[in-house]
Parts: C-alpha cells; structure tokens; sequence
C-alpha cells in the first residue's frame, strides 16, 4: 500500500550515540528500540533514554577501519519473545563478513555474548561494499545481503558470479 510522504516525519530518537548503523525493535511487546553503532555495540532506547550498559559488546572483535565496514545489521528472530535469539551481521577485524547468532540472557537487557554461533563467515577482498541488510521473510527464513566486495566497478565480478555470495 502507497504512504502519502506527506505524513512522514522525522522525529529524534537519541542524539547521545554516534555513527549508528541501524535501529531495529525486537517484536516482543516491550517497545524498546536497539541501536547498532558502527564500532561493535547494540544499545537499548527505552522511553527515549539509551541503557547505561550495552545489550551486546562485540568492539573486541569488530572491524570498523572502513567507512563501510563494522556492525551493520540486526535482525530478531520472529518469535525473539520465546527463544531469544537474534542476529547479526560485522565485519571481523580482518575485515571478513561475519553472519552470526546471539541469544538473549536471563536479563532482557543484556546478551549472552557467550552464546554466539557463526553461521557464516565470507571472505571479503577489499574493505568497502561490505552490504549488511537483515530481515526475516514472511516464511522465516533469515535473508541477508552482501555487497560485492568492493573496489570500484565490482573487479572481480562477484555480483554477477553465482561462484561467490558477495554481490548477492
């Protein structure tokens, strides 16, 4: 259905974080928001205010020296409320593309950083076109995109390769 932009508006969520890559809501009720930054941490916004602790800590094993490179996607498993898994796409500190699962702690505020399972790890050529997209179908399946990575002009083809999932 067609959204008239005309009733679209801006509105300020938080101006205490900086070099944020997404903001997502994890579906369960709770109306917290979850904010990506750039360099590896995942905050909540509750109630306008941003928790004092990250939800998830991964600067340790992010690799943000590109523009285009850190922690890039989030995406909360349909049914987050029950199983408290969630997703994440980063680049690793040699600037390869990481796809990997989480899981919530007892505390919904805080991750269990413990609980990480790569799913994917792509290699990556250059530091830039990294993509990192994240969504759940309405089938529930996880879809996520890769950039082509990098250089100018895709060198090496990879979009238009089925032989490699960058460009995808």
């Amino acid at each position: 259905m067609p959204v008239n932009v005309d009733s679209l508006r801006l509105e300020l969520v938080t101006s205490e974080l900086q070099s944020t890559t997404g903001l997502e809501n994890a579906g369960d009720g709770s109306g917290r928001l979850f904010a990506l930054q750039q360099e590896g941490a995942i905050w909540i916004i509750e109630g306008g205010a941003v928790q004092q602790a990250p939800f998830l800590d991964l600067r340790d094993q992010v690799g943000s020296q590109s523009s285009e490179q850190g922690l890039l996607g989030l995406a909360f498993h349909p049914r987050y409320a029950e199983n408290g898994y969630f997703y994440v796409n980063y680049t690793d500190l040699n600037g390869d593309t990481v796809i990997a699962r989480y899981q919530v702690s007892s505390d919904p505020s805080q991750a269990d950083p413990g609980s990480e399972l790569v799913l994917m790890h792509i290699d990556q050529p250059f530091a830039n076109h990294n993509g990192g997209g994240m969504v759940f179908g309405p089938d529930g399946y996880l879809y996520i995109s890769l950039g082509d990575g990098g250089s100018a002009g895709d060198p090496q083809g990879n979009a238009q390769s089925l032989d490699t999932p960058q460009g995808k």
